[in-house]
């Protein structure tokens, strides 16, 4: 026995050496419909790897891996385009934006193009889905643009965060994703190409590339609560790097998902710059028209609707009362048309107004503004920081706001305190396909799901460097490279959208 304990013992002591390198994640929100507080955790342990095999734990990481470097490849060049072309014109712009420079850097886009689409085709997971394979071909339109096209004018630079829904989103077992709010930001992009136009770099967002796909996690088990976290990793030993993807699902599916009924308040913007047409097939109040129209015929008996419209002055259009007459509604909307200039802060408040009359008698009831702007403001109070302190303020009434922006020059720094704000979210629509997308998510845009939802991740047994967080929107619009990140609120969602964070090795490990 005495040999027995011995050998024990030494185990035991060899233990350490042998540990095997994990993956850990923690977790806590609050709980939506209570406050209450919920925490988890999870560790995923990582293969060892001899040689140069790369390896994942989740076949579904390596898609994630690639769009990311392609977000990020292609704002490099568009970085290179800047510099090559600035804006305003300076007097040696001819040698700096010479055919031969704009030929140099499409080429070497195009040389990108080429490695990711060997890697595409390569994975039988990402060949599969042929919006990868669209979005490639977009790229390349993109190289021609480059090439042909001379800086004349800067593209528009609306930037916004990802996706509303969409961040992090996945799907296991059916059920719906969890994202948080955020705003999506590359049908905006995808519009400039298709233009024949090359956008800033700043127009182009990883979290908003990331939305436009499904990244699931396929190896993920299936959720029994809320909302439960997955963590999924990769190992690159050519570059030396651990990728790391955060992956959320929820036991909620879409057959029993249940919408609260509502007290929604909708402020329009009939301002003169809303008979802008962008471009489009009709002028932005047009498409904010078909906006309300569509929210109203989603809504019914049980829910409270006031509507304000607001230009120069701020107007009741319609005082909070249930959706019986929904056809006399929308005629009502039909009929108005685009006057004078902006005071978004005039309609915003009586929109607030309007819905706070009912927050504290209404139990049980989702409190929401919808705001459908063009965001041009020039009357009334104009300070952007004084407007975001009207959202704020009322998000903690327990009055969240979700914004529909339209046209290019919705504020960028409006969209930061909106993706911040508790229950705040934002989508951007300039064609009827963006229009589908919003009527498709909007029982999940007008529904928050948790709260002060935060995860953190460690790594065990592994020394490794973290120098990248994609996917993730911050107030500042950059990704801050620590291993914690911090979702102000968590809506369900049946779109895409990663959270993906890149480890730097040392060599040897």
């Amino acid at each position: 026995m005495k040999w027995m304990a011995f050998i024990a013992t030494l185990l035991l002591l060899a233990a350490p050496a042998f540990a095997r390198p994990t993956v850990n994640t923690t977790w806590r929100y609050e709980r939506g419909s209570d406050g209450q507080v919920i925490d988890g955790r999870r560790s995923v342990p990582l293969p060892i790897v001899v040689g140069n095999e790369r390896f994942s734990t989740d076949p579904g990481i390596d898609k994630t891996i690639l769009l990311a470097q392609m977000a990020n490849g292609v704002r490099d060049r568009l970085a290179q385009y800047e510099a090559a072309c600035p804006w305003p014109i300076r007097e040696n712009r001819t040698t700096t934006c010479s055919s031969t420079t704009r030929r140099r850097i499409a080429l070497a886009l195009r040389q990108d193009i080429n490695r990711w689409n060997q890697r595409a085709l390569a994975n039988a997971w990402i060949r599969s889905d042929t919006k990868v394979l669209d979005t490639l071909d977009l790229l390349r339109t993109l190289a021609a643009n480059i090439e042909a096209t001379p800086r004349l004018e800067p593209a528009p630079r609306l930037r916004a965060f990802a996706a509303a829904p969409g961040l992090g989103a996945f799907h296991a077992g059916g059920s719906l994703g969890v994202t948080g709010g955020g705003a999506q930001d590359f049908g905006f992009f995808r519009k400039l190409v298709l233009d024949g136009r090359v956008p800033d770099k700043d127009v182009l967002t990883v979290e908003g590339f990331l939305r436009e796909f499904q990244l699931p996690l396929h190896l993920a088990p299936a959720c029994a609560r809320l909302v439960c976290v997955h963590p999924a990793a990769a190992f690159d030993p050519q570059q030396n790097r651990l990728y790391v993807q955060i992956g959320m699902n929820s036991a909620v599916t879409e057959a029993t998902f249940t919408r609260k009924p509502l007290n929604l308040s909708i402020v329009l913007d009939v301002s003169g710059s809303m008979s802008a047409t962008d471009e489009t097939e009709k002028a932005r109040l047009e498409w904010a028209k078909d906006a309300l129209e569509q929210t109203v015929r989603q809504l019914d008996a049980r829910d409270i609707l006031s509507i304000v419209i607001f230009d120069t002055n701020s107007e009741i259009l319609r005082r909070p009362a249930r959706v019986n007459d929904p056809e006399r509604i929308i005629a009502k909307v039909r009929r108005l048309s685009t006057r004078n200039t902006t005071n978004l802060e005039a309609g915003l408040r009586d929109g607030y107004m309007l819905a706070s009359e009912n927050v504290d008698r209404l139990s049980g009831y989702e409190h929401r503004v919808l705001l459908i702007t063009d965001a041009g403001l020039n009357t009334g109070v104009v300070d952007e920081s004084d407007i975001l302190r009207l959202v704020t303020d009322n998000a903690s009434r327990g009055i969240g706001l979700t914004a529909l922006g339209l046209g290019e020059n919705f504020k960028q720094e409006f969209i930061h305190g909106i993706t911040n704000s508790r229950g705040g979210n934002y989508v951007f629509v300039h064609s009827g396909k963006d229009m589908l997308r919003y009527f498709d998510a909007f029982k999940y845009l007008v529904t928050p799901i948790a709260y002060n939802f935060r995860v953190r991740l460690g790594l065990s047994d592994i020394q490794a460097k973290l120098v990248a967080v994609n996917g993730v929107p911050t107030e500042s619009g950059t990704q801050p490279v620590r291993p914690v990140i911090d979702l102000p609120t968590l809506f369900f969602s049946e779109t895409g959208g990663a959270m993906l964070l890149e480890y730097e090795l040392p060599r040897g490990e």
